[in-house]
């Protein structure tokens, strides 16, 4: 239950269809763990109608609901739709983008090990190259500008902006190299009842490139157990993320995603991301569940760069890609 002028909430209902609920397109929404309400641009503020919106793709959900009755419904768009195409012509210079992501299994790589002599972070500066990372999406990541410092310390070259995403997600990007147009956070998916952890969500930043090409960057942690379907753990969760996308990026973004999707190849989350997105790249570490996404899969190039550097590392693989737009 809410009062226009409070910034605390609660509410009794968390399905979707009652009174106190947030409805999928609210700019405000009320963050129950918080307890506050929150913008859904990330901003504090509500966007303007007819200057933010404006080029939206928008998201085309007009089927059956995925998920019925739960907090996570959304509803299925066409099987058809697709954000597969790069918007750009392929013609002139091209913009040179690099992302990595990376699980950093915190408790114990951090926790137990005190980061192992700079593990995560030198592994970090060692694959940079000489161009370096533009955008990086940290998964298990407790403390963002923990790991950005062992970076830096171990030769990480730019000036780099660090976003905290929630639920121990991390997005960094250069901001001597982009702008900040947007960004936000929103839970897409909960773990199975059998491995319960809690909700799970998505990061994501809309950023301009001193060249002026727009990048739509998204980061994710998905649900337990691995490759889990239905209810809020299953394609649901793809789609929410899907929704997500086409809510806030703009006709001519080059559209990335990444993260540890908890997904197999084979598994339901990922096969409905196959059927929306290009899949660029994917790891193999426990069967496989780090991702990287995107609609310009053209001149993409992507490099398994293992767990870290020393005697311990994380339990995942990071995953970096090269992608040159235009």
């Amino acid at each position: 239950r809410r009062q226009a002028e409070m910034t605390s909430c609660r509410r009794r209902h968390s399905s979707p269809g009652f009174a106190d609920t947030d409805g999928s397109q609210d700019a405000w929404t009320c963050d129950e763990q918080a307890n506050e309400m929150k913008c859904a641009t990330g901003t504090g503020q509500a966007s303007s109608p007819g200057t933010d919106d404006i080029g939206v793709l928008g998201y085309p959900g007009q089927g059956s609901m995925k998920a019925s009755g739960l907090w996570c419904a959304v509803a299925e768009p066409q099987d058809q739709w697709n954000l597969k195409t790069c918007p750009f012509s392929g013609a002139g210079e091209k913009t040179r983008v690099k992302v990595l992501t990376y699980n950093l299994f915190w408790w114990n790589l951090f926790g137990k090990k005190g980061g192992s002599d700079r593990s995560a972070g030198k592994l970090i500066a060692q694959t940079a190259g000489s161009e370096g990372y533009d955008i990086i999406g940290f998964q298990e990541c407790d403390d963002r500008w923990r790991i950005l410092g062992d970076a830096k310390a171990e030769g990480l070259l730019g000036d780099w902006e660090a976003l905290d995403g929630g639920h121990a997600l991390g997005l960094m990007y250069r901001k001597d190299r982009f702008q900040l147009l947007e960004s936000g956070a929103e839970d897409v998916g909960e773990d199975s009842s059998v491995q319960w952890y809690g909700k799970r969500s998505a990061v994501w930043v809309r950023l301009r490139h001193v060249d002026g090409t727009t990048v739509f960057y998204i980061n994710h942690h998905g649900p337990l157990p691995v490759s889990a379907s239905g209810g809020c753990a299953g394609s649901a969760t793809s789609l929410n993320i899907m929704r997500v996308i086409a809510k806030h990026a703009h006709k001519g973004d080059a559209i990335v995603l990444t993260g540890d999707f908890n997904a197999e190849p084979s598994s339901s989350r990922i096969e409905e991301l196959n059927k929306r997105l290009n899949k660029v790249y994917s790891g193999t570490s426990m069967g496989g569940v780090d991702h990287i996404f995107s609609n310009c899969a053209q001149d993409a190039q992507g490099q398994n760069l293992g767990k870290g550097v020393g005697q311990f590392g994380s339990d995942h693989d990071a995953l970096s890609v090269t992608f040159r737009f235009r």
